[in-house]
């Protein structure tokens, strides 16, 4: 019998913890748009690590599309290099980082404060350092999540950044009225798409076990979940893995690949054409593909494996729900692999590297 561990877990409780995370942050989110209304902040800047980073860009479009205030995002180690002219008391500075320990976001937390920034925490931890140096403080309520690659507090995350984006817009905004009730119906989505795909997942794990090297891609909303389903794949699966847009890998770093390699490309209805491309010049060269799409578009014969996913999902808001099928594709490539993706062999030299002196890991504290 194969064994399971707190990854598989934790991948199925990310329906409910998006869901409480909606639900609990409602009144807290209002009352910051209002903070943010009544200091007449101008422009928005969201920045994190890791998982926390790629939960940012996956909600970014929406802040572009409906967010009336110029919004950028930032890997909070690049911050000290543009602090002086974006950080101000017009600014609306969102800190990211799940276990709120990592050294380079609190640090970027406490120069936005002291730059007169209205400083916001998003964290899943009460009494990280992260939560007691923000001004406010969003919690994510996934509950404990005692494994190095986090999966249900990403898809927590990102649908509360994606909620804030939404709360953010016009109030005559009738287009993220209509991404709010997709919003808020996501975890009954992600929760078909994980009854659906996972049976799928773990039947292609023989075919993908030879390769050495992978490609995940996507646009829009998907650009942060390739970062994502890269990020994962070498955290659990400890294989060396690449992400970037679809066009990007298209013009130019495709020519890398070879019969080793796996590109795994996020496709939706607005990308179908760059993805169609990126395809066939990926057959022409004899590289192998694993396309997770949308039902009805017309990949067959271009894809080596095509997965599914149960509707289509707008585009802006995709990767809340693809990164679904990437956590299972780390997962159970990890398993294939013989690797325990809870603790990966790298995992404490990681952490040891980017905690601030003194401080511990929350997140993987010892069961009780």
């Amino acid at each position: 019998m194969t064994q399971s561990y707190h990854m598989i877990e934790y991948i199925h409780e990310a329906p409910q913890a998006l869901a409480r995370t909606l639900e609990e942050n409602e009144t807290p989110i209002q009352q910051l748009v209002e903070d943010v209304r009544r200091r007449g902040i101008q422009r928005v800047l969201l920045t994190g690590l890791g998982s926390s980073y790629t939960s940012a860009l996956m909600a970014a479009p929406l802040f572009y599309y409906h967010c009336p205030l110029p919004t950028r995002v930032l890997s909070s180690g690049e911050i000290p290099y543009y602090a002086g002219c974006w950080i101000d008391e017009r600014t609306l500075m969102v800190v990211i980082s799940r276990s709120g320990e990592r050294g380079l976001a609190v640090n970027a937390l406490v120069d936005a404060v002291q730059r007169g920034a209205l400083a916001v925490a998003i964290t899943g931890v009460a009494d990280s350092l992260l939560a007691e140096k923000g001004q406010s403080t969003l919690i994510t309520v996934e509950g404990a999540e005692i494994t190095f690659p986090k999966t249900k507090s990403v898809t927590a995350c990102t649908g509360l950044l994606m909620r804030l984006a939404l709360a953010l817009a016009e109030a005559q905004d009738r287009a993220a009225a209509k991404r709010l009730s997709l919003l808020i119906d996501a975890p009954k989505f992600i929760q078909q798409t994980l009854e659906a795909l996972e049976p799928a997942v773990r039947s292609l794990m023989p075919s993908l076990k030879s390769s050495s090297y992978v490609a995940v891609v996507g646009m829009g909303s998907n650009y942060g979940a390739a970062m994502e389903g890269a990020m994962k794949i070498m955290e659990a699966a400890e294989i060396a893995t690449r992400f970037d847009g679809t066009d990007g890998l298209l013009h130019g770093p495709i020519g890398g690949l070879d019969a080793q390699s796996l590109v795994t490309a996020l496709v939706t209805e607005s990308d179908w054409e760059v993805s169609k491309s990126l395809l066939e010049v990926l057959r022409r060269l004899g590289t192998r593909s694993l396309c997770i799409c949308p039902p009805g578009l017309e990949l067959a014969g271009l894809g080596d494996a095509i997965v599914s996913m149960p509707a289509s999902f707008d585009p802006l808001m995709a990767g809340l729900a693809y990164i679904t099928p990437l956590h299972l594709l780390a997962y159970y490539w990890a398993l294939v692999r013989q690797i325990d993706p809870d603790a990966p062999a790298a995992m404490q030299t990681i952490l040891g590297a980017v905690l601030p002196p003194g401080r511990s890991e929350p997140e993987l504290r010892k069961d009780d």
